[in-house]
């Protein structure tokens, strides 16, 4: 861990909870593991504060604590990543309220502020009791129609989007558990990893070697089962919260003896549901166990994040349409996914874990907003070199299959499957008009040839001409796995992700260099080591240009230089000196960077806020608060304006940095 992290985590926690738990919290840096007596001694705090400033760190997931079941000692260490977790903060409330409303925003806002909170409590603080939300239930029309019992679908409406009721509260918190953006706590999460992992480790050798682990073998036994346990662990916490995707912490309200169901039907994968009417949805509600002890869950957040980046450079590669259709199935993909790295991922898995998941394109456009225009969304080429371009391909295409299948049947078929390329101006686009992609149930489309039928046939053609682009790019947005409901889709995560943070490095070097800089970086990636002359001839440069560009990429760190000796004797001039590019060190290079730049950028907007300390508290008083041009004055006011817009910009930066970490760190 970097200094400049910690000095940017120290400052994050002292600019929320104060300086009594940035005290503690940068002793534990500093230090690292220690007890209470220890953590008193180097910070110099008496017991009784260092304990309210733990007791503030511990709630909030920023301080680890395990009591050693040999000597009953409680050890406490600093959570590094959990307190980087504080500057999305504003991220976190804006993502939640564009998909599950303003009330939402406002309960996971309450959530970042508590750490963890159970419902009970919750619904205490927002005032809201069952006998109250009976109560409402049998007033009517008191509560303009919104009473205890409430739809899921429902919970983000009310008077100015406030949360009126019990039931809307429960609601609110039930989508969120089932989506994954909240989960429950679970004494392992208050452990430090390391010591989570000797638990279990003694637990198994207890178990399976009571004779002691003996060879590599068993040594390697034991490290797989000890990953298995820890993986098996964390996901039974999470299948305590859902059965066939409705959270098993559901439970009736008193005096109910109904059974009910969560108040949205399941839809399943495979694109069938949960068989109840609609009607049943309409009167179901959905009550979350008081008991349940929530917080956010911040790796399922880095998920949504990564995925809106891979949206937008959709988006900058292709347009925006197809951005949206691209969106649509990562938010799909997005359920079966937990986080985006692993850590008790098996050798040989992908980061996440687990195989990537897919989608059909007839479960895509079953949730694809139909406000989306599809049709004609794709540009066309002028006809005429559609028509030679066609003509082309065509013709190679029939001789090549004349020769491995023969020309009677195979010219047929690549005639008409041109003439449908040909149409669009796409020439990779699907064969709308073929039937043989929809099998013989047609997923419960309409009858076909019914207008609807025709409808959302086009529509889905159009869907999988998006994907279509997206799988053909460079980039390999997704790939195409199965012809399951007109094309099954997958997104390899990990390939993308090292294109992204690749796009991201290269537009770092642009901005710091130039544009030759950045294509000495592509020769020196795809090629690997290369000797000054070399890498001129490649890149098609003088080599006066290349010495300058690889000498000030040398001096920045962003690549490398190895010498390779001729002989024993080791004289500069018989040894070859070889240029090479590691993009790890360069990530890191990046990161470092960028935590020194954040911790500057909170520094500045401490010390402006400083000086402007005595206005900002005039300001905030309540008899001043929206009264501001009666009781301050005009030069009062412009620099209040100037502060702020000082603050907005320090802080627009502190986020567009995070962005970049979270390319080179968390994806």
């Amino acid at each position: 861990m970097s200094q400049h992290a910690l000095e940017l985590c120290t400052l994050l926690v002292d600019d929320i909870y104060g300086e009594l738990s940035s005290r503690v919290l940068s002793t534990l840096f500093r230090y690292g593991r220690l007890t209470v007596s220890q953590l008193s001694q180097k910070s110099l705090l008496p017991l009784r504060q260092l304990k309210h400033g733990l007791v503030v760190l511990i709630q909030q997931h920023l301080a680890l604590h395990y009591t050693s079941p040999d000597d009953g000692v409680t050890y406490y260490e600093a959570d590094w990543k959990s307190n980087y977790s504080l500057v999305r903060a504003g991220k976190v409330m804006r993502l939640v309220e564009e998909r599950f409303g303003e009330a939402a925003g406002a309960v996971i806002t309450n959530l970042l502020l508590q750490g963890h909170v159970r419902v009970g409590d919750l619904a205490d603080a927002y005032g809201l009791t069952a006998a109250e939300t009976r109560g409402n239930a049998k007033g009517g029309g008191a509560s303009h129609g919104v009473n205890g019992r409430v739809k899921c679908g429902d919970a983000g409406i009310g008077a100015e989007n406030q949360i009126l009721t019990l039931g809307q509260l429960h609601c609110i918190l039930h989508q969120m558990l089932h989506s994954g953006y909240i989960t429950q706590v679970t004494e392992e999460q208050f452990w430090p990893l390391v010591d989570h992992r000797n638990h279990v480790e003694r637990a198994v050798k207890r178990e399976k070697f009571p004779g002691g682990v003996k060879g590599p073998k068993q040594k390697q036994e034991l490290e797989e089962m000890v990953r298995e346990k820890m993986r098996k662990s964390r996901e039974e916490a999470h299948s305590k919260l859902e059965v066939n995707g409705v959270s098993r912490g559901v439970k009736r309200p008193a005096g109910d003896t109904t059974v009910r169901r969560g108040g949205k039907r399941v839809k399943l994968d495979y694109g069938f549901e949960i068989g109840h009417t609609k009607e049943e949805d309409n009167a179901e509600d959905t009550f979350v166990n008081e008991n349940l002890v929530i917080r956010v869950n911040h790796e399922k957040f880095v998920v949504a994040f990564r995925n809106q980046e891979f949206v937008n450079l959709s988006e900058k590669r292709i347009g925006s349409t197809t951005a949206l259709v691209y969106a649509e199935l990562l938010r799909r993909l997005e359920a079966r996914i937990d986080r985006c790295k692993d850590d008790l991922a098996p050798p040989g898995m992908p980061d996440g874990g687990e195989e990537s998941p897919s989608i059909s394109t007839l479960e895509l456009s079953a949730t694809l907003s139909k406000d989306i225009e599809l049709i004609n969304s794709i540009g066309k080429a002028p006809p005429i070199k559609v028509e030679a371009k066609v003509q082309n391909i065509s013709a190679s295409r029939r001789k090549r299959r004349r020769l491995e299948v023969g020309a009677s049947v195979v010219g047929d078929a690549s005639s008409d499957g041109d003439e449908d390329d040909a149409e669009d101006g796409n020439i990779s686009a699907v064969d709308s008009g073929s039937d043989d992609h929809w099998g013989d149930e047609d997923f419960g489309i309409p009858a076909l040839g019914s207008p609807l039928a025709r409808d959302q046939k086009n529509r889905m053609a159009e869907i999988k001409r998006h994907l279509q682009l997206l799988a053909e790019d460079s980039y390999h947005f997704v790939r195409l796995v199965g012809n399951r409901g007109l094309g099954e889709w997958t997104v390899d995560f990990e390939a993308l992700t090292k294109i992204l943070k690749q796009v991201e490095l290269e537009g770092i070097i642009t901005e710091r260099f130039d544009g030759i800089a950045t294509r000495l970086v592509r020769v020196l990636t795809e090629k690997g080591k290369l000797d000054e002359k070399q890498v001129s001839n490649i890149s098609l440069l003088k080599q006066k240009e290349t010495r300058a560009a690889l000498t000030s990429l040398y001096e920045s760190g962003f690549i490398q230089l190895q010498e390779v000796p001729r002989d024993a004797n080791r004289q500069p001039s018989r040894t070859i000196y070889l240029w090479y590019f590691d993009m790890e060190r360069c990530r890191q290079l990046v990161l470092q960077d960028c935590y020194k730049a954040m911790a500057r950028c909170l520094q500045r907007a401490n010390t402006e806020k400083e000086k402007m300390r005595p206005l900002l508290a005039k300001a905030e008083r309540t008899d001043v608060v929206g009264r501001e041009d009666h009781y301050l004055s005009k030069i009062e006011r412009t620099a209040l304006q100037n502060w702020r817009e000082k603050e907005e910009r320090l802080l627009g930066q502190v986020a567009r940095l995070d962005r970049l970490v979270g390319i080179f760190r968390d994806y």
